[in-house]
């Protein structure tokens, strides 16, 4: 069988590159189109919240399909974000179209994460070896050069280079997935799709998992206010957007070789203790944020927490849903544990947008009550690795 981990990771590069991007620069995209801090926190919010409801139900249509609709699926959500940012290009365009552009595009972009995992998933079960550690580790170090690149474009050249910029990834990421071999489900496969639960049923079927999903979504809340707000928490200290590029820069640097080595860290932590790890980190970040960031190194500083933090739940929340869930239902345990972190980044953004009214301190308070929130229940839900729904754990 033919090695896809170089074409996996080519996929992984120029997805988080273009991903981190528009994500991480939105708030300051759309402040500098004129969209006031509460409206930048409604669009992120209804940007995630449509993810969540539309990853479930492609990764149901998936796991139902009788033929392979991973790579079309997410070739048709590429090209969908490619030409909402390139009509961003347009000069002269009214406020409501560009809220509707940006959404939209940042909308089909979170869709594809649970489908890239899925499509990694798919192509080791049908005999092709996959790193998936190595090629997320290299999708992390996008995400640190792109943070860094982009925000010293923002800052030199302007906004219209930055959608450029993107644009350019964006299709070699669309070019990469194009080369995918054809994949046929195998008769195991397919003889389960009458096993696979549906989506309201899902809930009744594996509840503990659902429930650590919550502490995960609110983790999510807690790390999408910060770094979406990163722009109003470094401006209090006289920075600008390219302080947030070299933030985000730094946390992902230190993010990447951990990912690459997950599964040696996996080797000897469990699921549930990588999780508990994850969770105690993001609280200490937030704590600190809130009394012990006084300047821009100290920002910089507590990037170096992402470690542990997202670099030890983002791997966990693919291996925990895999461990946990039937494979008849595979893609949609990968979807919901990414729809419900996605859910936490839109309550996060919404959240920061109306918090910031009152100042940055209020938001940092807001940010240590979800990661306290989210601690608590991964410590009390975290279970040992074993399908729930059929067999005990």
């Amino acid at each position: 069988m033919k090695k896809l981990t170089p074409r996996y990771s080519l996929t992984q590069f120029t997805f988080w590159a273009a991903y981190s991007g528009t994500t991480s620069f939105a708030t300051t995209y759309l402040l500098d189109q004129g969209l006031s801090s509460g409206t930048v926190g409604v669009l992120l919010a209804l940007s995630g919240i449509g993810s969540c409801l539309a990853q479930p139900v492609l990764a149901a249509r998936v796991d139902r399909a009788k033929g392979f609709l991973l790579t079309k699926i997410l070739l048709s959500l590429s090209i969908l974000c490619f030409s909402c940012f390139s009509l961003l290009l347009i000069p002269r365009l009214p406020q409501a179209l560009i809220a509707v552009l940006y959404t939209a595009g940042l909308w089909s972009s979170d869709v594809m994460i649970p489908l890239l995992n899925a499509l990694c998933v798919s192509f080791r079960q049908a005999g092709y070896p996959i790193n998936y550690g190595a090629a997320r580790g290299i999708g992390s170090t996008a995400t640190a050069i792109s943070s860094l690149v982009i925000g010293f474009v923002i800052v030199r050249l302007g906004m219209v280079w930055m959608l450029l910029l993107l644009l350019l990834i964006r299709s070699l990421c669309i070019f990469s997935l194009m080369g995918y071999p054809k994949l046929q489900k195998p008769e195991p496969a397919t003889r389960a799709i009458r096993d696979s639960c549906s989506l309201s049923r899902f809930f009744q079927q594996y509840p503990r998992y659902c429930l650590t999903l919550l502490g995960i979504a609110f983790l999510g809340m807690f790390l999408a206010m910060t770094e979406n707000y990163l722009i109003a928490i470094v401006s209090a200290f006289g920075g600008n957007s390219s302080h947030v590029g070299t933030a985000l820069f730094l946390s992902s640097l230190v993010t990447a070789p951990v990912i690459f080595c997950f599964d040696r860290i996996h080797a000897r932590l469990s699921d549930a203790a990588l999780l508990r790890i994850a969770a105690v980190t993001f609280l200490i970040r937030a704590v600190c944020l809130l009394f012990a960031a006084k300047s821009i190194s100290a920002v910089y500083l507590l990037q170096l927490l992402h470690t542990t933090s997202y670099g030890f739940l983002h791997p966990t929340q693919v291996s925990y849903a895999g461990a946990m869930v039937r494979p008849a239902d595979m893609v949609k345990g990968q979807a919901f544990s990414t729809a419900a972190y996605a859910l936490g980044c839109s309550a996060g953004n919404l959240a920061g947008g109306i918090a910031l009214g009152f100042g940055v301190r209020a938001m940092l308070a807001a940010g240590v009550v979800m990661a306290g929130i989210g601690t608590g229940i991964l410590f009390f839900t975290t279970a040992k690795s074993s399908p729930e729904g059929g067999r005990s754990k």
